[in-house]
């Protein structure tokens, strides 16, 4: 009596074959390429594969007879890409350059900049926001000309010194100034015009 049952054996996977194809169209991550013969595979994108194909793209595929992927774009008729990653990314490097000919665009709900040292260079400067909020131990500036237009100004200053060398010039419909303490004025000339009227107020006033 013959005891060996006989199994039936699952062929293994072939070797993964590396194919030259062009994709015809994409549906989310499914691709359809066809390759060289006129055959037409279902591939997807692998993950080292950053640029995104495109319609019309000659591509490197990967195929073991069960599951194929695209590794690489070859070539491109257009000169526009996309480039993207998964949704938690690291880019990690000793020195790193982002360089782009004519145009650079960041774009992001939240972009957050944090460094030792950080240095900003640029001819022109364009800053547009509905609310900024700065707070700095130090700020030096230095410029030939500042021009400010402002609906309201508030400041809260602790001490404040002025020193200007050559004319200040102030132009209002009304100035009020409240002093707690001693109020002080000296120069060498001093000249007040008044158009109406002139009151001085206090329990002592001295003059000469």
């Amino acid at each position: 009596m013959n005891n060996i049952i006989a199994i039936k054996r699952h062929d293994l996977p072939r070797e993964a074959t590396l194919l030259y194809a062009r994709v015809a169209e994409n549906d989310g991550d499914a691709y359809r390429v066809h390759l060289d013969n006129g055959d037409v595979l279902s591939a997807r994108r692998a993950g080292g594969c950053l640029l995104v194909p495109e319609t019309g793209d000659e591509v490197l595929v990967a195929d073991n007879g069960e599951q194929a992927f695209i590794l690489s774009v070859l070539t491109r008729e257009g000169d526009r890409g996309r480039i993207t990653f998964p949704a938690t990314s690291t880019i990690e490097g000793e020195e790193i350059n982002f360089t782009a000919s004519r145009a650079m665009t960041m774009e992001a709900p939240r972009i957050s900049f944090t460094g030792i040292l950080g240095e900003v260079r640029f001819k022109g400067l364009s800053l547009l926001s509905q609310w900024c909020d700065a707070r700095i131990k130090k700020i030096t500036t230095t410029a030939e000309s500042w021009d400010r237009m402002v609906g309201r100004l508030t400041e809260r200053i602790r001490d404040s010194y002025r020193r200007i060398e050559n004319t200040e010039q102030t132009t209002a419909g009304r100035i009020r100034t409240i002093v707690k303490g001693r109020f002080s004025i000296t120069a060498k000339n001093a000249a007040l015009t008044a158009e109406e009227e002139v009151n001085l107020d206090g329990k002592k006033i001295h003059i000469g």
